[in-house]
């Protein structure tokens, strides 16, 4: 278990005092493939707010760029890189130390004394650490000084323009009116064609966190099985497998679990799992764990009684043949979109053959697919 004042707070990743170097080498490469002064702004606010009344249980909440890039794990935390300057230099900007707000939540990172700065410093290996009220004349302030007029900073818009309002866009359209009196006007550029590649590519430290993950999600997932005779409805299934996982991780759930029996299992993203198990019938299960940054996302289908009968057994196999088909196809160059091609041409004609053969006809209610076969995970669940 990790057990250090800031294991929440920053994520060393396991690495210790050695991680600093590790994220040092991630802003440097993404500064230079830019070339332009760059600002990455992180979560405004914590779980629950500013919606007081959901109150939601969450460690990790930070925007994945900034801890893919600092490690650190809290709210209202800006980073300035800046490839143009002698020193490729880099400014943290964090809020200040408030002992009030430890007393209500704990050890916090926090600017403002030689101390805390200090502390802040060691951890991460930036060493020009800021008050995050400085961010807006720290940026104009460093404007002044260079010929370039292109702004970078991160914002989701897809190759058909739409955009995510999230909080990167937020702060983008901040970015637009502190630097729309700039002279000569400035250009505010998206970094997202650059930064994917660099993090959507796992280190051997990445996929040993996430091979952690997994590992904690597979115990658990085992655990329920054994136990699953003695639960009577889908929550119980639910809360013993989120006991499991919160109690091998600090990190947190990868997403709430779903839990869905019988029926329930055709609605994508259940969330109720409030329904009674009833013999006969499958239980899907879609769970997952933190470990650090990286994340686990399992899911299985069980018998409730212990044994499929003969048609579950048949449309089980049919789903895991597919599987392997996927897996077999898969090396570089292969697209997700024509895994699941391969997919779902496999799992419609081996449907309709079975189907034909039962009943002499064939129908879904969906025209070629539900949902796609896949997804890639790092720092997000969905990255």
């Amino acid at each position: 278990m990790v057990n250090h004042p800031h294991a929440l707070n920053y994520l060393d990743d396991g690495l210790g005092p050695k991680s600093k170097a590790r994220y040092k080498k991630r802003r440097s490469i993404l500064a230079h493939s830019i070339g332009h002064l760059i600002v990455v702004y992180g979560i405004s606010d914590p779980p629950g707010h500013p919606h007081v009344w959901a109150m939601l249980k969450s460690p990790i909440f930070q925007e994945p760029l900034l801890l893919f890039l600092t490690g650190i794990n809290q709210t209202q935390i800006a980073l300035c890189l800046d490839p143009h300057s002698s020193d490729s230099k880099e400014i943290l900007f964090i809020p200040q130390k408030d002992l009030n707000k430890e007393f209500w939540e704990g050890i916090q990172l926090g600017t403002g004394t030689i101390q805390s700065n200090k502390e802040i410093q060691q951890l991460t290996g930036i060493q020009d650490i800021r008050d995050i009220s400085e961010l807006e004349s720290s940026i104009k302030e460093r404007l002044k000084s260079t010929q370039d007029r292109s702004l970078g900073t991160f914002w989701h818009q897809s190759k058909h323009k739409k955009v995510i309002k999230d909080s990167n866009f937020k702060f983008k359209q901040k970015l637009k009116r502190w630097i729309r009196n700039e002279k000569p006007a400035m250009s505010l550029m998206n970094i997202s064609s650059v930064l994917w590649p660099q993090r959507t590519t796992l280190d051997g430290v990445d996929q040993k966190n996430s091979e952690k993950a997994n590992k904690l999600a597979s115990l658990a997932f085992k655990k329920a099985c054994q136990n699953l005779k003695e639960m009577k409805n889908e929550m119980e299934v639910s809360s013993f497998l989120e006991g499991e996982l919160t109690s091998v991780s600090p990190f947190g759930l990868s997403f709430p679990t779903i839990s869905a029996s019988g029926a329930n299992a055709s609605i994508l993203h259940y969330t109720r799992n409030n329904d009674s198990l009833k013999k006969g019938n499958l239980l899907l299960l879609d769970f997952g764990v933190r470990w650090y940054g990286m994340h686990a996302d399992i899911s299985r289908t069980v018998p409730i009684n212990g044994q499929f009968n003969p048609l579950q057994s048949k449309l089980y196999q049919i789903v895991l043949d597919a599987q392997a088909q996927v897996e077999h196809h898969v090396k570089p160059g292969v697209t997700i979109e024509i895994l699941n091609h391969i997919c779902w041409k496999f799992i419609n004609e081996a449907l309709a053959s079975l189907m034909f053969r039962i009943k002499g006809k064939y129908s879904v209610s969906y025209q070629t697919q539900p949902h796609h076969v896949s997804h890639l995970i790092g720092l997000q669940v969905h990255d």
